[in-house]
């Protein structure tokens, strides 16, 4: 297997019915074999029911939280390489053959919001929320990047598979790039266009999402300096 996409998802039928034959199509055209693996948070609308009847795997998440569904995620993957996007069309396949194009480049490939180039459609509030939090992880951290939030990504499979994770929820992303750069692994940002969602609301719970990020960048702090 070359590719493996993983998608976290939770009530996103709507927009799976979308998505899903978009990406078989792009991937059957960057890669000589591909698979779909969504991970399925407790969904009560007909996710899981979409998701098979296009192909995808469909596997119910063992642990709460997005960071529990990557890990799950990445355990399932097959691919020699696993590329990482939200269900609800706000990472478009159509972007995937730039992120393909770059794999060679570096072991993790950011779709990056916030470099030159990259712009997102969010509230005015989201998007200060967002860019302060990126310029806090790294500016506390020292990490050379702009947007370290993102979940549309390519990694390596080697890479990703080596690492020991711990976050539960989407601060997982920070604690990716953090023991993957402090071990001295490539990575580079390349310029995307974030959209809204297309159906449906999002799950994040802003208050716990602040609450996990303030306790993984003390641990990230730890481990950066160790």
């Amino acid at each position: 297997m070359q590719l493996s996409i993983v998608i976290p998802v939770m009530n996103e039928g709507a927009n799976l019915k979308e998505l899903l034959p978009v990406l078989h199509d792009v991937a059957s055209h960057i890669s000589r074999d591909h698979e779909i693996v969504l991970i399925d948070g407790g969904s009560v609308d007909n996710t899981c029911q979409v998701g098979r009847d296009n192909g995808a795997c469909v596997l119910r998440q063992s642990g709460r939280g997005y960071g529990a569904a990557l890990r799950d995620g990445f355990s399932a993957a097959q691919g020699d390489y696993v590329l990482t996007l939200d269900g609800d069309m706000s990472h478009h396949p159509d972007f995937i053959p730039d992120m393909w194009d770059k794999r060679d480049t570096a072991e993790i490939v950011i779709a990056s919001r916030y470099v030159k180039g990259g712009s997102a459609e969010m509230t005015k509030m989201r998007q200060f929320l967002s860019r302060a939090l990126n310029r806090f992880f790294t500016f506390g951290l020292s990490l050379p990047f702009r947007d370290i939030s993102s979940g549309f990504r390519l990694y390596h499979a080697s890479l990703i598979k080596g690492l020991r994770l711990e976050s539960s929820d989407f601060d997982i992303l920070e604690e990716i790039l953090v023991k993957s750069y402090t071990k001295g692994h490539k990575i580079v940002e390349i310029p995307f266009h974030y959209a809204q969602r297309k159906n449906g609301a999002s799950h994040v719970n802003l208050f716990m999402f602040g609450i996990s990020y303030l306790k993984t960048f003390r641990r990230m702090r730890r481990f950066s300096r160790s």
